[in-house]
């Protein structure tokens, strides 16, 4: 029943206050919690940036302290984070006494996270999405297994030079035009000369060569020989393959009927004798009258390639023998290399190459030799 005085209608009017006030009451609690969860991430967010930042002054301190001969110092630490800490606490305190201000609190959280969960990207994760600039980083270019270059190589040295080696030159040039080095190596025939395969033969075997043992100042003092025939392998003939960059080459014998190595004398030849052993290079760079001579170490530069390097072998060294176990007199010795092969011998003086002497220049010799 209703009251005629209105008193129902005031009941009415009360139990709807109180539901508004709980309502009211509840928005009240929500906006305070995620105002406090909101202020608690920021807290989080700022204690790992002050750890790691505490963590890399200390590291700093203690890398310049090192340097120094010091003891590191203390970079701060726990205290300084500790007072950050209390700082958030009071505010969030105060943000629970005040609706007002956690609403302002959670309205700030809501645009300052968006920014703090996409930090600037590292300059090493910069570096792992650029796979340029990885690939320019990890690698140069270089497939090959090259040690790195002395920084004090020797030098080649003018010597009095050796009967088993010599110089190429065309016969209607004239010696003092030599191109290329070249050496006698033993054959059952004696009448064996070694060089670099682009030395004689490019689109075709070159004609009118001599081969001149001994040369020194002009004078040829163990005769000229011409070339009566050149060996090269078929993968040379064919694309100019690096790896077998080797030629060797038949000359006549004197005109008394003398073979060249009854002259001379030869050097050996051997195969798979590895890298890393010391080797001397006898070789005459174009232009001049007087050979010159190196020991450096033999070293590898790739499976099939030898690098050598000593300083001051230019143009007209290609052919030099590589030599090891050289006896007492310094004259003879082992072939293991001739300088050629990678970039044709070298793009530079300082740095030379050599086919490496293994299984197929071993087939180049027996077809030499025999024939």
């Amino acid at each position: 029943m209703v009251n005629p005085g209105g008193g129902g209608r005031s009941r009415v009017a009360r139990r709807r206050q109180r539901i508004r006030d709980r309502k009211r009451a509840r928005a009240r609690r929500a906006a305070l919690a995620a105002g406090v969860a909101g202020l608690l991430v920021i807290a989080g967010m700022l204690g790992m940036a002050l750890s790691t930042g505490h963590s890399s002054a200390r590291a700093l301190a203690a890398d310049g302290a090192a340097e120094a001969g010091q003891a590191p110092a203390s970079a701060g630490g726990p205290a300084s984070d500790t007072s950050v800490f209390t700082a958030l606490a009071a505010t969030t305190a105060a943000a629970a006494q005040s609706p007002a201000s956690s609403s302002a609190s959670a309205a700030a959280t809501s645009t300052t996270a968006p920014d703090s969960a996409s930090p600037e990207p590292s300059a090493e994760s910069a570096a792992a999405n650029d796979p340029a600039g990885a690939t320019g980083a990890a690698n140069p270019g270089s497939t090959v297994d090259s040690p790195p270059h002395q920084t004090g190589s020797p030098v080649g040295k003018p010597f009095g030079g050796t009967p088993a080696v010599g110089v190429l030159y065309r016969t209607d040039s004239g010696v003092d035009s030599h191109f290329c080095s070249a050496s006698v190596v033993h054959s059952p025939a004696g009448n064996l000369v070694i060089t670099a395969g682009h030395c004689v033969y490019s689109d075709g075997p070159k004609q009118n060569i001599a081969f001149a043992p001994g040369y020194h100042d002009g004078k040829t003092p163990y005769g000229s020989w011409n070339v009566t025939k050149i060996v090269v392998s078929d993968a040379w003939r064919s694309t100019n393959d690096q790896d077998q960059d080797v030629a060797f080459l038949q000359v006549a014998p004197s005109g008394s009927g003398a073979s060249l190595e009854s002259v001379t004398g030869a050097n050996q030849i051997a195969f798979d004798r590895g890298f890393g052993m010391p080797v001397t290079v006898p070789a005459y760079p174009q232009g001049s009258g007087t050979p010159i001579t190196c020991v450096a170490p033999a070293v590898k530069y790739s499976a099939t390639q030898t690098e050598w390097d000593c300083r001051g072998y230019p143009d007209g060294t290609s052919g030099a023998p590589f030599l090891t176990d050289v006896d007492a007199s310094g004259e003879k010795g082992t072939v293991v290399g001739v300088i050629g092969g990678y970039q044709q011998g070298g793009s530079t003086p300082d740095v030379s190459y050599s086919s490496y002497f293994g299984g197929a220049i071993q087939a180049l010799y027996q077809n030499a030799s025999a024939r």
